[in-house]
């Protein structure tokens, strides 16, 4: 099972290398949903309100579902697990967990932490989940209470420390736990207060990101100022790593879902297929291309975005537009459907669409550099 893994591994890094518009591996990572209920209404949340995002919700899926993935699961190194619910709503969640780790992957959980109760702890710590990030938004429950509804964080905080409790118990390392912190208008001012959380509950690292809007009204409702962000985000690192802990900042673009609407309306405007679409989007001199600066896209690249019953997104910020549906264990190939050739050629040759121009997913295109990345991580696969 390693040596296909590593195998993959070395065929993606070949994809890249080559810069591959349609790429010979296997998905390195695989995000999975698992179901799309959830017991909480959050207000940024894809489920209480959006513009076109097609990926579904209010469904679980069962075991066989699972079963299809196992040439994937095979060559995967990295499943992330979860998808638009929460994972412990699922009463057969840690029976996937251990089906999937079975496989050799590293497994990734991603929690709103309000059910972790005891035995589900346990479950967690025992079923091989290699890392669980919890995602708070808030610092106090009145401000839970606020984006989070109906709220409950004095529960969750006393959930992680029971989680924190049973892995000593175990003498385990696993599950990393790492805390979230979606930024907008109605929880800005608590921020600063985050890292308090994370020294009480002993948790090493900390992400914080501006959410995404899902829909124009959600822009409107949420929308920061540039200025004081900036000013409350470098405020709360410097705190954060005052305490020893890790302070990780996605600089994503709140924008990046309502631009890849904008993106959908240009193409179906231009009446080109994808096909045509991708050989003819740029009309470039060879002079112009080589002194633009080229791209790759770390999703693109490695990962498959699989949510709902076999429905394969381009990424978890681009849910506006399918790829298509798995069918016959095809999943190589939709990966190289022409939707997903064209942002690639678009990001090699220095195009980046507007959805992707900010996207921190979207790294410089330098062979040297990414060989050295090859080397760093089959040596410490190995």
């Amino acid at each position: 099972m390693k040596i296909k893994k590593l195998l993959n591994l070395i065929h993606a890094y070949m994809d890249l290398l080559l810069a591959r518009e349609k790429p010979c591996a296997f998905p390195v990572e695989l995000s999975l949903g698992t179901t799309s209920f959830c017991n909480l209404k959050c207000i940024h949340c894809p489920r209480e309100g959006s513009d076109g995002n097609l990926v579904p919700f209010d469904e679980h899926l069962d075991m066989d579902y699972f079963r299809e993935f196992q040439p994937y699961l095979e060559r995967a190194k990295d499943i992330y697990l979860y998808g638009l619910g929460e994972p412990m709503i699922d009463n057969r969640y840690f029976e996937k967990v251990r089906y999937v780790a079975s496989f050799g992957g590293n497994v990734g959980l991603s929690s709103n932490g309000t059910l972790l109760d005891e035995k589900r702890c346990r479950e967690v710590v025992l079923s091989g989940i290699k890392g669980i990030g919890i995602s708070l938004d808030a610092s106090s429950e009145e401000v839970f209470r606020i984006v989070r509804p109906p709220g409950g964080l004095p529960k969750i905080i006393e959930n992680i420390k029971r989680l924190e409790s049973i892995k000593k118990e175990y003498n385990s390392v696993t599950p990393i736990v790492k805390l979230s912190f979606g930024i907008m208008r109605q929880n800005l001012h608590d921020l600063p207060f985050f890292p308090d959380v994370a020294e009480e509950l002993h948790c090493n690292e900390i992400i914080v990101h501006p959410i995404v809007y899902m829909s124009e009204k959600m822009k409107r409702d949420s929308e920061v100022d540039r200025d004081q962000l900036t000013q409350v985000v470098e405020e709360t690192r410097e705190k954060t790593e005052a305490k020893g802990i890790i302070f990780s900042y996605w600089d994503l673009d709140p924008m990046t879902f309502l631009k890849s609407l904008d993106y959908a309306k240009t193409i179906q405007q231009n009446h080109v297929g994808w096909v045509e679409q991708s050989e003819t989007h740029h009309d470039v001199t060879e002079k112009q291309k080589k002194t633009k600066k080229s791209y790759f896209c770390f999703f693109l690249w490695r990962n498959a975005m699989v949510q709902g019953k076999g429905e394969v997104f381009p990424c978890c910020y681009i849910t506006n537009m399918r790829v298509g549906k798995i069918q016959n264990g095809n999943l190589r190939e939709l990966r190289g459907r022409p939707l997903m050739a064209s942002l690639r050629k678009d990001l090699f040759e220095g195009n980046p669409p507007a959805p992707c121009a900010k996207c921190p997913q979207l790294q410089p295109f330098d062979r040297w550099t990414i060989l050295k990345s090859a080397i760093k991580e089959m040596y410490h696969f190995l």
